[in-house]
């Protein structure tokens, strides 16, 4: 029975410090503070390509465009949009979503699910999975 307790401890530990992880590495924090603050207009004033080649070696373009958009107070505000696929060319408009107090933080991903709830996910995942594995743990012991 210990042992069924301490490896539940251990497993729920590893899931909630790999639900952080994954958050923070998905952007969540970013994102969240992004999509509940404001919403702008913003105008692609360029296109950066950049070629890479995959894990498996076929190339790939990927194009980062520049977008520039004005806050409620008047302040210009520029970024590059380097995590979301976006079909702008120079000069056309898309939607941005920023923190009140930390527009430099904008991005012009949609709101998802995913990134929205991935911390939870994970844990309640990695919970439910530690505490059914304890429970046949302390059966079998």
């Amino acid at each position: 029975m210990v042992i069924a307790v301490v490896y539940f401890v251990v497993a729920l530990t590893a899931a909630v410090m790999f639900g952080r992880t994954l958050d923070r590495r998905l952007q969540g924090p970013r994102l969240r503070a992004a999509w509940d603050g404001l919403t702008a207009e913003a105008r692609c004033t360029g296109v950066r390509t950049e070629e890479i080649t995959d894990v498996e070696g076929v190339p790939m373009v990927h194009s980062h465009p520049a977008l520039e958009f004005r806050t409620p107070d008047g302040r210009t505000v520029r970024f590059e949009e380097r995590q979301a696929q976006l079909d702008v060319k120079q000069g056309g408009f898309v939607t941005v979503y920023y923190g009140e107090h930390e527009p430099e933080s904008a991005t012009a991903r949609t709101p998802s699910f995913v990134p929205r709830h991935v911390k939870t996910l994970v844990t309640g995942v990695g919970g439910t999975f530690a505490l059914v594995t304890a429970v046949v743990l302390a059966g079998v012991l």
